[in-house]
């Protein structure tokens, strides 16, 4: 796949359709590579008429990955950050000036970004810190930062803490896990698409520290609502009903945020993009070309 500089960083990349046509990026959740995006996903977007750019943010996939050391797990990680023995080697808007820097190093501009979970963080912060390279956003099962965003229940928590994997046996079962137990209720997840797309992913490139300090970029993300009342683009905000990591009340926290955004509330859709939610994902990414 190709590779791109941007700054002191190599970024992989990989693009679907017509070059000439409108481009749509789009932008993962929390230290997931461009695999985490499905082929016939992103085939089927180029044939509406986008140019679909997926990339590996930095410590993710083939991009660069940092060299900061991480404990061992999700637990030592938030304590160490609590307790002020752990900055976050980059933040959120670091990984938006990557994306933007990704805009720059192709030639690409202004861009449709469709963020999911961290990535639509990420798509908000690069809407706002370059306000003329994007012209549209379609944000999936994401928030807005702030202190009262709901949490996960209880279940939930403990489903996102569990150990992290460390061989591809172990990666494949914790994606299993955490896709069956945040994914969509009706209907319920597909485990083979899973297993599959975290066979691809592990084999593409993924490591445990990379994650945590994505997690720790999350974590220690600040309120963005500021930033979000000043957005003057086509946001729709796409949210799933069954959604346990972002309840939906969520989802109606950031559309309110933003002024004119469109709330469309998925039944059954769960936090994550599977096959069977595509449609009123795609729906919302051909409203925001509409309204463009």
């Amino acid at each position: 796949m190709p590779q791109a500089r941007v700054g002191d960083l190599t970024i992989e990349y990989q693009t679907s359709g017509n070059a000439a046509d409108p481009a749509l990026v789009l932008v993962m959740g929390t230290a997931a590579p461009l695999t985490m995006w499905d082929d016939a996903f992103c085939d089927r977007l180029a044939a509406l008429g986008r140019r679909v750019v997926r990339f590996d943010y930095r410590d993710t996939g083939r991009s660069t990955h940092i060299a900061q050391p991480m404990p061992a797990s999700i637990p030592e990680m938030m304590g160490a950050f609590a307790g002020g023995q752990l900055e976050p080697p980059y933040r959120l808007e670091d990984l938006a000036d990557d994306l933007i820097g990704l805009l720059d190093a192709l030639g690409i501009g202004p861009v449709h970004l469709l963020g999911l979970s961290q990535g639509g963080g990420v798509a908000t912060l690069a809407a706002a810190r370059a306000p003329g390279r994007v012209r549209a956003l379609t944000l999936v099962a994401t928030s807005t930062a702030g202190p009262d965003v709901p949490p996960p229940n209880a279940e939930t928590m403990a489903v996102l803490l569990t150990d992290l994997p460390t061989d591809r046996a172990s990666f494949v079962a914790w994606n299993e896990l955490m896709y069956t137990k945040t994914g969509g209720t009706d209907p319920r997840p597909d485990v083979g698409w899973i297993r599959a797309r975290a066979e691809r992913t592990w084999d593409h490139g993924w490591s445990p520290a990379g994650f945590l300090r994505h997690l720790l970029a999350v974590i220690s993300a600040t309120d963005r609502r500021p930033l979000l009342r000043d957005l003057a683009i086509p946001v729709s905000v796409v949210h799933g009903e069954s959604d346990p990591v972002y309840p939906i009340a969520t989802a109606h926290q950031l559309a309110q945020a933003i002024p004119g955004a469109r709330l469309h509330v998925v039944r059954g859709m769960g936090h994550d993009v599977a096959p069977a939610f595509w449609d009123p994902v795609v729906e919302a990414v051909l409203e925001g070309r509409a309204r463009d």
